[in-house]
């Protein structure tokens, strides 16, 4: 079992989140941000510009002639949708590991992705501020399982396989080992990364939503997506819908507003292959 003061040196030891991820999605939320300055930020890095473009020509576009430029990729794709792909692409890239048995990485990024999605299509429905910051929120609450997966990936299989023998949450099969939580580790990163403390809170609180309503907006994101079996993220845990429905009325989301939601999200949801692909 590792002390508090271990988890850190480890998380320490981490890679910082690219600063072309943090930039392209500083200006994006700027009244004055064009296109082409966001184009000439992503032209500046290979990746990110591959992985636009391959969005772009994808199957889910169909754009006809296809595209070869960014700025013109920008046009079909609009800022949410580069925005999704830079953060995306930027978190999950700072991580090398492959997942394990226990816990395969592709189910979990489609666990992290619909969260975050759910979550800033919800707050635009809420009207609540910076929709773009509970992508973000979402996208990154379970962040201290990567950690786990990185580095103590025998640490973390025991969770998973505790959970799933005594039906239980991810985090109170944690508790139950007795270490440090991946919501801990997680806000510990959420600091060595310098993330705004907005964030921070989305990943201290996705669990109680103690904070405030842009919290409690993460956790119900969270609930419904876990609810839903988009993805998995280790949760096993079959008493969600109770929760998830309290979470609900807490928000303020009506059944004509979550039906909209629905639909909307489905539509959106099914651009997240194409998103993830390559990771």
């Amino acid at each position: 079992m590792s002390t508090h003061s271990s988890w850190i040196e480890k998380i320490q030891s981490l890679p910082v989140l690219p600063q072309i991820a943090m930039r392209v999605t500083e200006r994006m939320q700027s009244p004055t941000a064009t296109l082409s300055e966001i184009s000439d930020l992503i032209k500046s890095d290979v990746g990110l510009s591959t992985k636009v473009l391959r969005l772009a020509n994808s199957s889910y576009y169909s754009i006809p002639g296809g595209v070869s430029e960014v700025s013109k990729a920008l046009h079909y794709l609009g800022f949410t949708t580069i925005a999704q792909i830079v953060l995306t692409s930027s978190v999950f890239g700072s991580f090398k590991t492959q997942g394990i048995r226990e816990f395969p990485l592709a189910p979990f990024w489609m666990h992290s992705f619909a969260v975050g999605q759910l979550a800033e299509m919800t707050a635009r429905t809420l009207q609540l501020e910076n929709p773009s910051d509970s992508f973000v929120g979402g996208l990154i609450h379970d962040v201290g399982k990567l950690i786990l997966l990185e580095t103590a990936p025998e640490h973390l299989a025991r969770i998973v396989r505790l959970a799933k023998e005594k039906k239980l949450s991810f985090l109170a099969a944690e508790r139950e080992l007795g270490d440090s939580t991946h919501v801990d580790l997680g806000l510990e990163l959420a600091k060595h990364w310098k993330l705004p403390p907005g964030i921070q809170k989305a990943i201290q609180f996705h669990h109680s939503g103690l904070s405030d309503r842009s919290c409690t907006l993460i956790q119900w994101a969270n609930l419904r997506v876990n609810f839903r079996n988009l993805g998995n993220s280790g949760n096993h845990d079959p008493g969600l819908e109770s929760i998830m429905v309290e979470t609900q009325t807490r928000l303020g989301l009506g059944s004509r507003a979550l039906e909209a939601l629905e639909i909307h999200f489905q539509k959106e949801f099914e651009k997240a292959g194409a998103i993830l692909s390559g990771h």
